[in-house]
Formats: structure tokens, C-alpha cells, sequence
């Protein structure tokens, strides 16, 4: 039940300039230096997520969701796959690469079906603690659960909401209440921490208090008195006496929205998804792509009427997700809504009909678009 050995990963050091890119927001810009080391970490690929040692380097990426939420975790996608490609049904990277201002993944981490599947992806964290297939699952039961409540928010703050949900302590509590015993040692037993064991092998530890000082995947390291190393003890094995505080998450500006002039058939088609996901939840889309919908106008209920307008059209009629692409990339969105907007008026199927009614009454000059 416990172990005097921990090894210390081989290091080299460089300065990189990390200005990093992920979707449609650049994170946190910093001059910083990059270890090169092992350290572990997972392989997702599909839906299979495999416990291995990874090399970082200066190709490695921040992924903001858990980063926001106290976890520095970071990634790095592989080229090529080595395996069959046509096996992939599911590809779980995806969830986790969301957006943290609403919950989606952007464009360029939009996989399956037409797109193909995800590359094999690294993730490991950037404090070199280990990071393993049990933090996975976790993980990916946290980011479930902020982006449905992601979902639920309806209103202008729903960015503003969105950030404040990821904010410590609530992946902490989050894994506390999670019934997996090894998974994210480092948000149960914080470094630094007074502890107590009980039931070790070796009898003399037994009651004694120690500190927290790592981790492996699945034991925490601890410091005893006259002890010159940590050793490595069963979480089950640990009472907490006095529990250190976490370190702070960032707070720097995350999502900076980039133009959507020149978007391109992968980014449409996604963000014609996303906004046809939408429709069927009954939410509004985020803030930011409200004007590509002629959602922007300050007047509430014509803004109701439109979007009900644009659920008679793609759910109720079945007019076309592919058509509305399309007329994303040639910049003709208001010519289409205004063709579809007379169909639904017209229909005796769909409920929307009435919405699409009072749309035409007040005339397509009111609807306040984004070119």
C-alpha cells in the first residue's frame, strides 16, 4: 500500500513566445519558458483513451475548458493515425476542445461523418503532474455537465455565465463528488496539504502527519518526518487534516472572437450545425453569431418571431442545413431567410407559420442583419 519511489522526469528548457490559436479565440499570450520532458499523460483516439508517457514540447497547446477551470492541461495532435480509420464511429476529443464561451467545439475540431474522424490526440498537463485515462473520465463528465448548462442559459450574459461556470472551485467539488477514488489526486489532495495514514503496511506511518508534496497516476506523494523521500500512498489510505488552497486559475482574457469575413465551407458547415442545434433545443445561439441570423435587433419578440421563423424552415420543412451553408459562403443568408420565410407562412404543417406571418407583416427591412 505505499512506495519510497517517485522519479523525477529529465528536463530542457528553451524560451518560446506562446501566443496560441485554438477555434475562434487566441489564449492567453505569455513569454514563458517550455520543458521539454516525459511525463504522463493519455492518447485519445476514437473513443479509446490510453494511459502513455508524453514528450512535451513548444508543440503543445493550452486546452481552455479545463485550463479555465484550474487544470493546465494541454494538447497536441498527431499526424497521421496508424490505424483504421473506418472503424472511428465516436470521437470523443471533440467534446473536450469546446469553446468555453458555449460549450461547442469550433470549426476546426468539428469531426465526423463528411469531415472524417479526429487525428490521435496527446494530452498531458503542463505542471508535469500525471494525467491519466481515470482524469479522462472525469473530465469528460465535467465538460458534459457545464456544456448542458451552457445550453440552459438564455439572455446577454450567456458568455459572461458560460466563464463563470468553469471557475474553481467547481471541477474541485466536481471530482469530490465523482465516484472514481484515483482521479485528479492533485484537486483531492492539493499540494501541501497535512494528511494522515492509515492502514500502511509499514506500521510506523500509521497516524503520522505528512505533506502532500506529487503524484503518480494513482498514489499521492507524501512527506513524513525523518523521512528524505516521498512515499507514494493509496488515496484510500489518506485523511486530510488541513487542506492547502488551490492555486488560482487564470483569469486572462480567453475568447477574443475572430472576424468571420472569409469563412470557409468547414466553418459555415459547422456553425450552421451548431445554430441548427440550437433550434432544435429551443435556445438562442451565442451573442456573437446572433447578426449572421438576423437575431441582433433590440425588439425581444421580433427576435422570437425570427427564430421561430428559422425553426419552421430547417426542422419543420426540412428546407436544408446544406442550402443555408451555401448561402453563408456567397453572403446571400438575408435573401435565403426571406424565400424560406414566405414557405413557412404558406405551410399547413408547420407551427412556425404564424411566427413567419408577422415576420412579412412588419417587413424584412426590421430584421437587423450582420454583413
Amino acid at each position: 500500500s505505499s512506495c519510497s519511489f517517485f522519479s523525477a522526469p529529465h528536463t530542457i528548457v528553451w524560451p518560446v513566445q506562446c501566443t496560441i490559436a485554438i477555434g475562434l479565440y487566441t489564449y492567453i499570450p505569455t513569454l514563458t519558458h517550455f520543458y521539454i520532458h516525459m511525463v504522463p499523460g493519455v492518447r485519445v483516439y476514437g473513443q479509446k483513451v490510453t494511459d502513455v508517457e508524453v514528450t512535451l514540447d513548444a508543440q503543445f497547446r493550452p486546452v481552455p475548458v479545463p485550463t479555465l477551470a484550474g487544470v493546465p492541461l494541454l494538447y497536441k495532435a498527431l499526424p497521421g493515425t496508424g490505424e483504421n480509420d473506418l472503424q472511428i464511429r465516436n470521437n470523443i476529443i471533440v467534446r473536450i476542445m469546446a469553446d468555453p464561451r458555449y460549450g461547442l467545439a469550433p470549426p476546426e475540431w468539428q469531426y465526423g461523418g463528411a469531415f472524417g474522424p479526429a487525428p490521435p490526440v496527446l494530452l498531458a498537463r503542463r505542471d508535469s503532474r500525471p494525467f491519466s485515462s481515470e482524469d479522462w473520465d472525469i473530465l469528460e463528465d465535467f465538460v458534459s455537465h457545464w456544456a448542458d448548462e451552457v445550453n440552459d442559459i438564455l439572455g446577454q450574459n450567456r458568455e459572461a455565465r458560460s466563464l463563470e461556470l468553469l471557475r474553481s472551485p467547481r471541477l474541485q467539488n466536481f471530482v469530490r463528488r465523482h465516484f472514481s477514488q484515483t482521479g485528479f489526486l492533485d484537486l483531492r489532495f492539493p499540494v501541501g496539504s497535512a494528511v494522515v495514514a492509515r492502514g500502511l503496511s509499514v506500521q510506523e506511518l500509521n497516524g503520522i502527519e505528512g505533506e502532500v508534496v506529487q503524484y503518480s497516476r494513482d498514489r499521492v506523494g507524501v512527506l513524513f518526518p525523518q523521512r528524505e523521500a516521498p512515499v507514494a500512498i493509496k488515496p484510500e489510505r489518506l485523511e486530510i487534516v488541513w487542506e492547502a488552497q488551490l492555486a488560482a486559475a487564470p483569469e486572462g482574457p480567453v475568447p477574443n472572437v475572430a472576424p468571420r469575413g472569409g469563412l470557409d465551407r468547414q466553418q459555415a458547415t459547422a456553425m450552421v450545425k451548431h445554430f441548427a442545434d440550437c433550434l432544435f433545443k429551443d435556445v438562442f445561439p451565442p451573442d456573437d453569431v446572433l447578426g449572421v441570423f438576423g437575431l441582433a435587433g433590440e425588439d425581444d419578440r421580433h427576435n422570437a418571431a425570427i427564430f421561430g421563423v428559422w425553426q419552421g424552415a430547417l426542422l419543420h420543412l426540412d428546407l436544408g442545413e446544406n442550402a443555408l451553408v451555401e448561402a453563408m459562403l456567397e453572403g446571400r443568408v438575408e435573401d435565403l431567410f426571406q424565400n424560406w420565410c414566405r414557405q413557412v407562412a404558406q405551410s399547413t404543417i408547420s407551427p412556425r407559420a404564424y411566427y413567419a406571418q408577422q415576420v412579412i407583416e412588419r417587413g424584412f427591412a426590421a430584421i437587423d442583419w450582420d454583413n
